[in-house]
């Protein structure tokens, strides 16, 4: 017979606390392994498919690993690792991936054998973006095969159970921004209806099919541009923008277009951007003063060409070198657009110093080079950053990096810049803010053009507080 001493009641009752320790500890990790999940209304139960995955340095694409065990019939697909820097990337390229899809993708839906419905996600792009379409395919663990052409490949799943699960999942969380929202809304439902047991007969399928992609607006669902965000921008202008360079005015610029029937979201984009992107820290005060006081015409919408095609222009050289190219800078792009975007990066870096200006052959070179941007086959442009190197490595920008770019280039005008603009100069000699004549300057200060002149002329200080000159002090 046992003595239970005090002792021995002790080591009974610690035993006790780490069995059930244990159990609570097996129990939150078996809860971890699980996310993001979505039921029928059946009740069976399906998980993403989330893992680790790394950096690699050469490429910037996000890779990922996955477990052999991949089955949709196995409750326990993957274990996710609880890395938060991990969970963020991916969530990144989740909102990359809708932005891009909303220019790019398609949902659509096919009837097989006259009898069962087939649903359908994927991208048709040219084959030069077969690295993207890998990207898209590793990221998802995506179960489709590619199919190419001479000239364009394809990437598109239609294995409703892994749709699902995944695409699913992203899209209710990041949803589309474009009228392509009332698509996805109107193929979900038929798919989810449709694992659900819903019978459908020929009448119906047709009526789905003609509906999925007819830009139709369903009355009291309202897309929902309050989720805008970086990455799914960044996508978009994968898919939709144009990065140009303007050789004959020294200038860049770019552009995401769209059918007039989606001008809210180029509305929303244009409104987004104002509100949240700011200049970087280190913009000289001027340049940002600058910026500041006409901040709403760094992006314009144009009209409406013969075809309802619509342009959102960014198109301010300080605006674009200031704010635009830091910010995509700090993202990670997966198409071959990335070429174009980095072309036309060297190419407002090149202006901005005012390098354009040297009768240099390796710029001249470079440029004749680049003048293509905005021509077929833009994207076929390798990156030369040899070339470039030995430009910005060799030659001593002409412009003050203080000054705005229209300053710098009345500065270094060929025609005699007396008479040109206007320079506002605090008493201490220092530039605070420039006018391309004396009506601008008149307005702002409110006052006459002549005003402007004569204070001018004659030296004096303006307001008690500013010397007007028509041109740069050294």
């Amino acid at each position: 017979m046992i003595k239970w001493t005090m002792v021995n009641i002790y080591l009974l009752l610690k035993f006790l606390m780490i069995i059930i320790n244990n159990m609570i500890k097996n129990n939150n990790n078996n809860n971890d392994n699980y996310n993001n999940i979505t039921k029928y209304r059946n009740n069976r139960e399906l998980f993403s498919i989330k893992s680790a995955h790394t950096w690699c340095a050469k490429t910037n694409i996000i890779k990922r690993g996955y477990h052999n065990n991949t089955s949709l019939n196995n409750k326990l697909i993957i274990v996710q690792n609880n890395n938060n820097k991990d969970n963020l990337n991916m969530d990144n390229f989740y909102k990359w991936l809708v932005g891009f899809t909303d220019g790019d993708g398609s949902f659509y839906i096919k009837l097989n054998d006259k009898k069962y419905l087939r649903f359908f996600y994927g991208f048709r792009l040219h084959i030069d973006d077969k690295a993207c379409l890998e990207n898209i395919k590793n990221m998802l663990n995506m179960p489709s095969n590619f199919e190419e052409t001479p000239k364009t490949i394809m990437l598109v799943n239609s294995q409703k159970k892994w749709l699902h699960s995944n695409i699913v999942t992203i899209f209710d969380k990041y949803p589309c921004l474009t009228i392509k929202y009332y698509s996805y809304y109107k193929w979900k439902k038929a798919m989810i209806d449709n694992l659900n047991g819903k019978i459908y007969n020929n009448k119906d399928v047709m009526n789905i099919q003609n509906t999925i992609n007819n830009y139709e607006v369903i009355p009291n669902l309202k897309i929902p541009y309050e989720k805008m965000n970086d990455n799914w921008i960044l996508g978009f202008i994968e898919a939709e923008g144009s990065f140009e360079a303007v050789k004959n005015r020294n200038i860049c610029s770019f552009n995401v277009s769209q059918h007039e029937r989606s001008i809210d979201t180029l509305k929303a984009i244009k409104s987004y951007v104002l509100n949240n992107w700011k200049p970087i820290d280190n913009t000289p005060m001027l340049i940002k003063n600058t910026l500041l006081k006409d901040w709403d015409s760094s992006i314009k919408l144009t009209k409406p060409d013969k075809n309802g095609v619509i342009k959102l222009d960014f198109y301010r050289m300080d605006f674009l070198y200031y704010v635009i190219i830091p910010k995509l800078n700090n993202m990670n792009w997966y198409s071959i657009k990335y070429n174009s975007y980095m072309n036309w990066q060297s190419m407002v870096n090149i202006y901005m110093k005012g390098l354009h200006k040297i009768d240099n052959k390796d710029i001249k070179e470079y440029i004749e080079y680049i003048k293509n941007l905005n021509k077929k086959g833009i994207n076929k442009i390798n990156y030369n950053i040899e070339l470039y190197n030995n430009i910005i490595n060799n030659n001593k920008p002409l412009y003050n990096s203080n000054y705005p770019y229209r300053t710098n280039s009345i500065l270094y005008s060929r025609k005699s810049i007396t008479g040109v603009g206007v320079f506002v100069y605090d008493l201490n000699n220092t530039l605070i803010m420039t006018f391309t004549g004396h009506i601008p300057a008149g307005a702002h200060f409110n006052c006459s053009k002549h005003e402007i002149a004569k204070y001018i002329k004659n030296g004096n200080v303006f307001m008690n507080k500013y010397i007007l000159k028509n041109m740069l002090l050294d």
